[in-house]
């Protein structure tokens, strides 16, 4: 007994030196001079990103707030769209932004709610500061840093999707794309819904994109004006389909509550954004043109030059090889070459291919 309890001290902490962590992102922090207070961001890169047999691409990036609550999220739907051959979304850099103090940051103005005398939300009607942030100090970080593409889009929940639609009608070129789940749009009786009632058909939207989830109606007293604003907003002014040069959707999740809608929010609202990207897979190997056709639509829809991501070709390659197409594959692989020229990977497998070893 005494042996095996000595083999067991001896093994158990190589057995445990031995175990490797899942790491999905890394913590970063940038000294904001606006806000005047150092502010954390959690960050996500695709792994392509890292890879060095990978051309150099340049990425999407997903602004996400309450990124501590919902980053985790966020990457998991990431992954799930841009894995194997049926892409719904391209590889994006997730940057998830922390909260120090929420609801002066993401409400547009004082509070003008009171409960027994005592004003709530007291420091709030900070959005327009925190709105500086983001997009001269902490995008200029990210741009710095990271390989970027210039199509930016903004995730926000509750108070994030309140800030969400006051950045799309305040500063509507600040992003691409706008997604707001069950968005705060209540916050002093109303404002920001009127504010859209007033600019929704003049507001020059330049070709942006926005997504509202809305979450089961609460009957509770209290709740009501919560449901009935977001309904509101999407009934008369989305529905309307009046703006100028606005892609706008809604959906409305009649099973899901406040704090469950984020996921599927999330989720339809990126599937919704890049509809039409996922490709027809099993007819590339007997025409491989159909993927610049696709993504030239894509882009058309989108009014942004989107191509393929590598690692998706290599695997539609892969695929063609599969089912004895081999002309296919080198027209990919040749795709590949041309988008990412620097990629080592790309050219290996083009060389495989065209060997005589592999063309006997």
């Amino acid at each position: 007994m005494k042996h095996i309890l000595s083999l067991f001290i001896v093994i158990f902490p190589l057995l445990i030196s031995a175990q490797e962590s899942i790491v999905i992102g890394h913590k970063e922090k940038l000294y904001s001079e606006t806000l005047n207070e150092e502010r954390n961001y959690w960050i996500y890169l695709p792994p392509s990103y890292q890879d060095n047999n990978y051309g150099k691409a340049s990425y999407p990036v997903i602004y996400l707030l309450d990124g501590d609550t919902h980053f985790t999220t966020a990457v998991a739907i990431q992954k799930t769209f841009t894995r194997g051959m049926y892409n719904n979304m391209p590889e994006c850099i997730i940057v998830g932004i922390l909260n120090t103090d929420r609801s002066r940051d993401l409400t547009p103005s004082k509070s003008s709610f009171k409960h027994n005398g005592k004003v709530l939300f007291e420091n709030s009607g900070g959005a327009n500061q925190f709105s500086t942030f983001i997009q001269q100090e902490l995008r200029h970080q990210i741009d710095s840093l990271y390989r970027t593409n210039g199509y930016n889009i903004l995730i926000g929940h509750s108070f994030g999707g309140l800030f969400t639609i006051n950045t799309l009608l305040d500063h509507p070129l600040s992003f691409n794309a706008y997604i707001a789940i069950d968005p705060s749009l209540w916050w002093n009786n109303s404002e920001t819904y009127i504010k859209a009632e007033s600019k929704w058909k003049e507001t020059p939207f330049s070709n942006r994109f926005l997504y509202i989830a809305m979450a089961q109606e609460d009957q509770a007293e209290d709740k009501q004006q919560h449901s009935s604003t977001i309904k509101q907003f999407c009934t008369h002014l989305i529905d309307s389909k009046q703006t100028n040069n606005l892609t706008a959707a809604w959906k409305y999740y009649a099973t899901e509550n406040h704090g469950t809608v984020i996921m599927p929010g999330i989720f339809y609202g990126l599937k919704t954004l890049f509809e039409g990207m996922e490709l027809p897979v099993k007819e590339i190997p007997n025409n491989p043109k159909l993927i610049e056709e696709q993504y030239r639509k894509l882009s058309r829809k989108l009014h942004f030059n989107f191509i393929p991501d590598e690692i998706l070709i290599e695997n539609l390659a892969k695929y063609a090889i599969s089912v004895d197409r081999k002309d296919s594959a080198l027209e990919l692989y040749e795709y590949n070459c041309k988008n990412y020229p620097d990629s080592h990977n790309a050219q290996k497998n083009k060389s495989k291919i065209t060997s005589p070893l592999t063309t006997k």
